[in-house]
């Protein structure tokens, strides 16, 4: 079997969820025997090195990105180019993720027996808030809709993801598929690291630094609160505003971390939390989970998939006072309640959240899918 994953870039080299995605369920596919060719835009040369030095199972297909002052733009004329790749192999299915197969998905001249399946991921061009950012969101959800219309299966992580599917993409059930992020435990399990728990309570958090994160109310909870220390992980436009409006003691910004730091960031944590406002499924508390950490996080996306109270709360996105009353309540929690709380996490990874099972489920999804076209034919 010949499969195509088509994005705007990879992991390492990006480290966005979409970015890791790609690259772990490409990994494992391949793995698996299926051949995977993976279309991102050109790496640099240095990139390309460490690329090739990694003896990954699949092959990297590169292509130019457009010089275009609109990301939208650029984003259709270089999966065009994609597209003539895509056209020229004979490929079973291919994956398209956000918009970056478009060009080969609006080409009526496309080669119809292949398997096309889009993943959305968060559709947070549908959650914007104000006028002007739901103006610029608008092209892009008339983009997402599009696609949704040309692809044969467009995929939901699960969770209230699949009713924004619906809603938002007027998608019916006969062609959506649930497939999980996932997240790779041997890759985590690598960095070796301490659990050091000394001192106060320790939460943490790890994002971009922008408004639909949430960070602000999360800052305001752990005004609010004694007894607990908050590090924040990552970088954005919010970073200046943020460190001066909470120069606080118990408030730490750790800057964007290597995946090294970050993982012995998080087993130094006793617990880790997400204020997100609009989110998909969010890869970061995966990660969290398979490092043992109980877990509070907004009712967002497909974030009830994966918290419950057995390993933590899930809270209403926007509201400082519900994020301080979690955050107090953990606090309250005698130590055994908490380990068991880390426990059900890291097992709960184990069994539905890594990617051998996410791969593997994709792949029958894929061929279930093309022997049930070869039947029609």
């Amino acid at each position: 079997m010949r499969v195509a994953i088509v994005n705007h870039g990879i992991f390492p080299f990006l480290m966005g969820g979409m970015e890791r995605h790609t690259h772990f369920l490409a990994k494992h596919m391949a793995e698996s025997g299926v051949e995977v060719d993976v279309l991102v835009p050109e790496l640099k040369p240095e990139q390309r090195e460490t690329f090739d030095g990694q003896a990954n199972p699949y092959r990297l297909v590169e292509f130019p990105w457009p010089d275009s002052r609109l990301w939208l733009r650029a984003n259709y004329q270089y999966s065009r180019l994609a597209a003539a790749h895509l056209t020229a192999n004979s490929f079973d299915a291919i994956y398209c993720q956000g918009f970056n197969a478009w060009g080969y998905l609006a080409d009526p001249s496309r080669d119809r027996r292949a398997l096309t399946l889009y993943n959305p991921h968060g559709l947070e061009m549908f959650k914007t808030v104000g006028f002007e950012q739901s103006a610029k969101s608008f092209p892009m959800r008339w983009a997402a809709r599009e696609q949704a219309r040309l692809a044969d299966r467009v995929i939901s992580l699960g969770g209230g993801l699949t009713d924004e599917v619906r809603r938002f993409l007027k998608v019916g059930d006969d062609r959506i598929d649930v497939l999980p992020n996932a997240i790779d435990i041997d890759y985590i399990d690598g960095f070796a690291g301490s659990s050091r728990r000394d001192g106060p309570v320790r939460f943490i958090f790890v994002g971009r630094l922008e408004a639909n994160k949430g960070v602000s109310y999360l800052c305001e909870a752990f005004e609010a609160v004694e007894g607990a220390h908050l590090t924040i992980v990552g970088s954005g436009p919010l970073e200046a505003e943020l460190k001066q409006r909470f120069s606080k003691p118990n408030i730490e910004f750790a800057g964007r971390l290597d995946d090294r730091a970050l993982f012995e960031r998080y087993r130094r944590s006793d617990c880790f939390i997400f204020a997100s406002l609009y989110e998909g499924m969010p890869t970061v508390i995966l990660e969290a989970m398979a490092c043992g950490l109980p877990v509070i996080a907004t009712n967002i996306g497909a974030v009830a998939t994966m918290v419950g109270p057995d390993n933590g709360f899930v809270v209403e996105p926007g509201s400082p006072t519900q994020l301080a009353d979690a955050v107090a309540a953990f606090l309250r929690l005698p130590p055994d309640a908490r380990i068991g709380m880390a426990a059900v996490s890291r097992n709960r990874v184990e069994t539905n959240y890594t990617w051998p099972r996410v791969a593997s489920m994709t792949l029958e999804t894929i061929k279930g899918h093309c022997a049930a076209r070869a039947q029609r034919v």
